[in-house]
Parts: C-alpha cells; sequence; structure tokens
C-alpha cells in the first residue's frame, strides 16, 4: 500500500507540478498528446490486469444493485442542476461576459462541441476514473475515500493551466464524475455527464481558465 500511495504521490502530484515549471520557462507544452499517450499506456494496464483476473471471481464493486434507468435519470438530474450552478457562479468569479465564445466565434465553438468529448473527455475517463479505481480500489475501497481522493488528483492535474480556477471547478466536477462512475459502474455514463458538463462550462465562458493556450 506505500508504494501506491508514493506511486500516486509522483503521478497525480509530483508530475503536475513539474510540467507547469516546464511551462512557466517557456517551454510549449500540448496537453492532448500527454493525454493520450498516458491513457494507451492506461489501457494497456488495465488489459493485463484483467487477463490476469481472468477465470477468477469479479473483483469489481461498483455500480450493483441499481437499474439503468435509476443511474441515467439521476445523473440527468446531476448535469441539470450543475449547469445551473455554473451559470451562477461565473458572474461571481469574473467580469467577462457569459457565453461570448458561441456569440463572437460560432464555428469554433461547434467545433469544440464536438471534438472535446472524443479528444479530452475519453482519454480523461480512462486514467482518472477506469484506471485509477482499478489500481488504487485496494486501499481506498470505492466509497468517499476514493471519490475526495480521486477528484482531488483531477482537479490537481489541471494546475498545468496556470489559474487557481481550473483546479478547483474540475476538482468539484471530479467528485460527480467519480461518484458517478462507482454508482453505476459505467464508464460511458461518468464520461457523457463529463463532456455535457465540459462542453456547457465552455459555452458559458470557463474556457478562458480551462484551455491550454488561455494563458499563452
Amino acid at each position: 500500500m506505500r508504494s501506491k500511495t508514493l506511486e500516486l504521490i509522483a503521478l497525480f502530484g509530483v508530475t503536475p507540478v513539474i510540467l507547469l515549471i516546464v511551462r512557466s520557462n517557456g517551454i510549449r507544452i500540448a496537453p492532448l498528446p500527454l493525454l493520450w499517450i498516458a491513457s494507451i499506456v492506461c489501457v494497456c494496464l488495465l488489459k493485463g490486469r484483467r487477463s490476469r483476473e481472468r477465470g477468477s471471481a469479479s473483483t469489481d464493486v461498483v455500480g450493483r444493485g441499481r437499474s439503468t434507468r435509476s443511474n441515467l435519470f439521476e445523473t440527468m438530474v446531476a448535469m441539470i442542476v450543475c449547469s445551473g450552478l455554473l451559470l451562477v457562479l461565473y458572474p461571481l468569479i469574473t467580469t467577462s461576459p457569459m457565453f461570448e465564445f458561441p456569440r463572437e466565434r460560432p464555428i469554433v465553438w461547434m467545433v469544440v462541441l464536438c471534438l472535446y468529448p472524443l479528444l479530452s473527455v475519453i482519454p480523461q475517463g480512462i486514467i482518472f476514473r477506469r484506471w485509477f479505481v482499478s489500481r488504487y480500489s485496494d486501499g481506498l475501497g470505492t466509497g468517499w475515500s476514493m471519490i475526495i481522493i480521486g477528484a482531488l488528483c483531477f482537479g490537481f492535474s489541471h494546475v498545468l493551466f496556470g489559474n487557481p480556477v481550473a483546479p478547483v471547478i474540475t476538482a468539484i466536477g471530479g467528485v460527480l464524475f467519480l461518484r458517478t462512475f462507482l454508482r453505476s459502474g459505467s464508464g460511458w455514463l461518468a464520461d457523457l455527464e463529463h463532456a455535457v458538463l465540459g462542453n456547457v462550462a465552455f459555452t458559458i465562458g470557463y474556457g478562458q481558465w480551462l484551455y491550454s493556450g488561455a494563458n499563452g
């Protein structure tokens, strides 16, 4: 367990700080290629673990005892409520007008709506939900300890963007997405929630903090 704790700190604590230092020294970093490389590694590790566990009793304890309809309904309610909260929060943290992105750059906005789920949400779901739970559930369980630690790791990975809003907003989102994954057992449902709320955030104006090019 101690080795996994050190591993978690190194991967999700030290690595983002190193990347931030590198970026602050004028070296450009492309987050998406790094994200996809990491997600491919995680897929390979997940397949390796499943191969070793084949033939034994399943160790997957997430999402049991709940119907698909119940999980989908709860997720839809959460998306509606959180979209409203994003609208309320925005004018409290900035004077920039809402919906400036779709109004001034509608074509780019539509491209983002289409590509963000594919290029960003899917690899993040692999790393921060599927692999993270598979790797650390032995020590953290599948309750609130897992959700809080996982959300903090997810949020802290966004320090690369160089502003305090990105880690805080994404950590809060991380609680929601990881809870959905653990509750439903469906990575795709958590990805859907992540994609919808991410696109809502970009539409409102949060992209000024959540886009790596926004800060140089």
